[in-house]
Protein backbone atom coordinates (compact mmCIF):
# COMPACT_ATOMS: atom_id res chain seq x y z
CA UNK A 1 0.00 0.00 0.00
CA UNK A 2 2.59 2.08 1.16
CA UNK A 3 4.62 2.06 -2.15
CA UNK A 4 1.27 2.53 -4.09
CA UNK A 5 0.69 5.76 -2.63
CA UNK A 6 4.35 6.66 -3.32
CA UNK A 7 3.87 5.96 -7.13
CA UNK A 8 0.34 7.75 -7.04
CA UNK A 9 1.35 10.94 -5.17
CA UNK A 10 5.06 11.38 -5.17
CA UNK A 11 7.85 11.23 -2.81
CA UNK A 12 9.16 14.56 -0.67
CA UNK A 13 13.26 14.20 0.04
CA UNK A 14 15.31 16.05 2.19
CA UNK A 15 19.08 16.00 2.35
CA UNK A 16 20.25 14.83 5.64
CA UNK A 17 23.80 15.09 7.05
CA UNK A 18 23.85 11.67 9.66
CA UNK A 19 27.09 13.42 11.27
CA UNK A 20 26.08 16.98 11.92
CA UNK A 21 22.37 16.37 12.83
CA UNK A 22 21.39 18.33 9.75
CA UNK A 23 18.92 18.95 7.00
CA UNK A 24 18.78 21.41 4.17
CA UNK A 25 14.62 21.28 2.64
CA UNK A 26 14.58 21.88 -0.88
CA UNK A 27 11.45 23.71 -0.49
CA UNK A 28 13.71 26.56 1.22
CA UNK A 29 15.80 27.09 -1.87
CA UNK A 30 12.44 27.70 -4.23
CA UNK A 31 12.38 24.08 -5.62
CA UNK A 32 9.94 21.31 -5.23
CA UNK A 33 10.53 18.54 -2.91
CA UNK A 34 10.59 15.39 -5.40
CA UNK A 35 14.21 13.97 -6.50
CA UNK A 36 13.49 15.11 -10.31
CA UNK A 37 12.25 18.74 -9.09
CA UNK A 38 15.43 19.82 -6.88
CA UNK A 39 17.68 17.48 -8.67
CA UNK A 40 17.65 19.83 -11.81
CA UNK A 41 17.62 22.57 -10.49
CA UNK A 42 20.30 25.14 -11.21
CA UNK A 43 20.39 28.05 -8.20
CA UNK A 44 18.62 26.11 -5.56
CA UNK A 45 19.25 23.00 -3.75
CA UNK A 46 21.75 21.14 -5.65
CA UNK A 47 23.78 24.53 -6.03
CA UNK A 48 23.62 24.53 -1.72
CA UNK A 49 24.67 20.89 -1.44
CA UNK A 50 27.35 21.97 -3.48
CA UNK A 51 28.88 24.59 -1.34
CA UNK A 52 27.40 22.55 2.19
CA UNK A 53 30.57 19.68 0.72
CA UNK A 54 32.91 22.44 -1.03
CA UNK A 55 36.83 21.42 -0.26
CA UNK A 56 38.82 24.55 -0.76
CA UNK A 57 36.43 26.86 -1.62
CA UNK A 58 37.41 30.46 -2.84
CA UNK A 59 40.33 29.79 -4.27
CA UNK A 60 39.67 30.53 -8.28
CA UNK A 61 36.73 31.63 -10.67
CA UNK A 62 34.15 29.58 -10.83
CA UNK A 63 34.40 29.49 -7.18
CA UNK A 64 31.56 30.97 -4.24
CA UNK A 65 33.66 34.24 -3.63
CA UNK A 66 33.04 34.06 0.11
CA UNK A 67 34.55 33.05 3.87
CA UNK A 68 31.27 32.08 5.34
CA UNK A 69 32.21 29.13 7.67
CA UNK A 70 28.78 27.23 6.21
CA UNK A 71 30.93 26.64 3.12
CA UNK A 72 32.57 22.87 3.02
CA UNK A 73 31.02 22.27 6.27
CA UNK A 74 29.66 19.22 5.13
CA UNK A 75 32.91 18.25 3.85
CA UNK A 76 33.42 14.42 4.24
CA UNK A 77 30.51 13.78 6.28
CA UNK A 78 27.82 10.90 5.65
CA UNK A 79 25.18 12.41 3.88
CA UNK A 80 21.59 10.95 2.22
CA UNK A 81 19.06 12.49 0.61
CA UNK A 82 15.64 10.40 2.10
CA UNK A 83 12.45 10.21 1.01
CA UNK A 84 9.48 10.42 3.06
CA UNK A 85 8.36 7.09 1.89
CA UNK A 86 11.88 5.25 2.78
CA UNK A 87 12.45 2.29 4.64
CA UNK A 88 12.27 2.34 8.47
CA UNK A 89 14.91 1.58 10.95
CA UNK A 90 17.18 2.84 7.99
CA UNK A 91 20.52 4.73 9.02
CA UNK A 92 18.94 5.06 12.23
CA UNK A 93 20.22 4.15 15.81
CA UNK A 94 18.14 5.83 18.53
CA UNK A 95 14.38 4.77 16.90
CA UNK A 96 13.99 2.15 14.33
CA UNK A 97 9.93 2.42 13.99
CA UNK A 98 10.47 5.53 12.01
CA UNK A 99 12.08 6.64 8.78
CA UNK A 100 14.80 8.89 8.58
CA UNK A 101 12.97 11.62 6.92
CA UNK A 102 10.49 11.74 9.63
CA UNK A 103 13.04 11.62 12.27
CA UNK A 104 15.74 13.87 10.41
CA UNK A 105 12.36 16.78 10.40
CA UNK A 106 11.89 16.79 13.73
CA UNK A 107 14.96 16.49 15.68
CA UNK A 108 18.03 17.42 13.24
CA UNK A 109 18.65 21.31 12.46
CA UNK A 110 17.73 22.95 9.35
CA UNK A 111 20.11 24.51 8.05
CA UNK A 112 18.60 25.46 4.59
CA UNK A 113 18.38 29.09 5.10
CA UNK A 114 21.44 29.69 6.38
CA UNK A 115 22.91 28.05 3.07
CA UNK A 116 20.62 30.20 1.13
CA UNK A 117 22.42 33.01 2.41
CA UNK A 118 25.70 31.90 1.61
CA UNK A 119 24.44 31.48 -1.64
CA UNK A 120 23.10 34.82 -1.91
CA UNK A 121 26.66 36.43 -1.44
CA UNK A 122 26.86 35.98 -5.69
CA UNK A 123 25.31 38.18 -7.31
CA UNK A 124 23.64 35.67 -10.21
CA UNK A 125 22.48 33.33 -7.60
CA UNK A 126 20.73 36.03 -5.39
CA UNK A 127 19.37 37.57 -8.26
CA UNK A 128 17.68 33.93 -9.62
CA UNK A 129 16.56 33.04 -5.67
CA UNK A 130 15.32 36.54 -5.92
CA UNK A 131 13.18 36.49 -9.30
CA UNK A 132 11.77 32.59 -7.40
CA UNK A 133 7.93 33.42 -6.36
CA UNK A 134 8.06 30.29 -4.23
CA UNK A 135 11.22 30.73 -2.88
CA UNK A 136 9.79 34.45 -1.49
CA UNK A 137 7.00 32.65 0.02
CA UNK A 138 8.93 30.03 2.21
CA UNK A 139 11.08 32.78 3.29
CA UNK A 140 8.33 35.02 4.31
CA UNK A 141 6.76 32.20 6.62
CA UNK A 142 9.96 31.17 7.78
CA UNK A 143 10.84 34.90 9.18
CA UNK A 144 7.58 35.37 10.78
CA UNK A 145 7.74 32.13 12.20
CA UNK A 146 11.21 33.19 13.81
CA UNK A 147 9.51 36.52 14.70
CA UNK A 148 6.54 34.81 16.49
CA UNK A 149 9.37 32.46 18.61
CA UNK A 150 11.73 35.32 19.71
CA UNK A 151 9.30 37.77 20.84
Amino acid sequence: MKLKRAIEMGQYYLIVNLDKKEVIDPHKFGDGAKLLEFGNSSSGTMCGLAILLADGNNRGGGDLHSDNPIIGSWAGNRIVITGDYADTGKFLIDDRGRNLYDYADENYRDISFEVVDALMEDKWIKEDLEKNDFYKDMRKKYEKKVSVNTD
